[in-house]
């Protein structure tokens, strides 16, 4: 059998009625892809030119060295673009999920310090500002199938029943992969992959330019901290208070009674 060059193998796989070169033809033309001249890709949303560095997300990561999350690839640039979010990426039918939902910034923090004790990558952010997500703060530890979710989901869910400040009333599941996956292509137990995207992946994967964040992750985390604080103030949850020594984020103004 004759091996297929690059070019062929982009040209050969089609989804939704176009060819995966055809879907990122249109994406380049558009302004979303940018093809830099020695042919490496990159989202314009996170074009990393000196001065402007990628947008920072809401989220608190972990510091410490955790596996590599290459979801701005697989999300943002496979499914967004090349596949017209019409399939999930090869990459991703083995992502489970464990999220803990936090009803105040207190609770979330508390979360947060739990979940990076595991050994897992995690996230832990505000919500509200997400048209799609019901819930104030989120905190998700991301693992390899669902057996080892099922797991680690049981060693958190004791770990957050025994804590001063959280206890069994915290909401927790198990989900897979990326909540826009299941909105464009169904249920997440329906799934299925053609295996001809492995390669697709794995072409584009040589080519895509990763984002690069500013500064140190805990340059970063400290920048996040401050938006997460702000959102808290601003939807009227006082427990920012624990990490302000009491203070608001903005001077309040003078009010008055209404009588003399």
């Amino acid at each position: 059998m004759v091996e297929q060059t690059d070019e062929q193998i982009l040209a050969s796989v089609v989804v939704a009625g176009q060819t995966v070169a055809e879907h990122l033809e249109r994406a380049i033309a558009s302004g979303a892809v940018i093809r830099h001249a020695d042919g490496q890709l990159e989202l314009a949303q996170f074009t990393s030119q000196p001065g402007k560095p990628a947008d920072l997300d809401q989220f608190l990561r972990p510091t410490s060295p955790r596996p590599f999350l290459p979801c701005a690839f697989l999300n943002r640039f496979m499914f967004d673009h090349v596949y017209g979010k019409a399939a999930v990426p090869f990459g991703c039918q083995a992502c489970y999920k464990v999220k803990v939902i936090s009803r105040t910034m207190r609770q979330m923090i508390a979360v947060r310090s739990l979940a990076e004790s595991l050994p897992y990558a995690t996230k832990s952010g505000p919500e509200v500002d997400n048209p799609e997500n019901p819930h104030p703060y989120g905190t998700y530890l991301y693992l390899n199938g669902l057996e080892q979710a099922r797991a680690v989901y049981r060693t958190l869910r004791q770990m957050i029943d025994e804590h001063a400040q959280l206890g069994t009333e915290v909401r927790m599941l198990i989900k897979r992969g990326c909540t826009n996956y299941e909105r464009k292509c169904g249920p997440s137990d329906q799934y299925t992959f053609d295996p001809a995207l492995e390669a697709v992946e794995a072409v584009l994967a040589r080519r895509f330019h990763k984002p690069i964040e500013p500064f140190d992750g805990k340059t970063r985390n400290a920048i996040r901290m401050l938006q997460i604080i702000r959102i808290a103030y601003r939807i009227g949850d006082e427990t920012y208070k624990d990490f302000t020594d009491g203070k608001p984020p903005v001077l309040s103004g003078v009010t008055y009674t209404p009588d003399p």
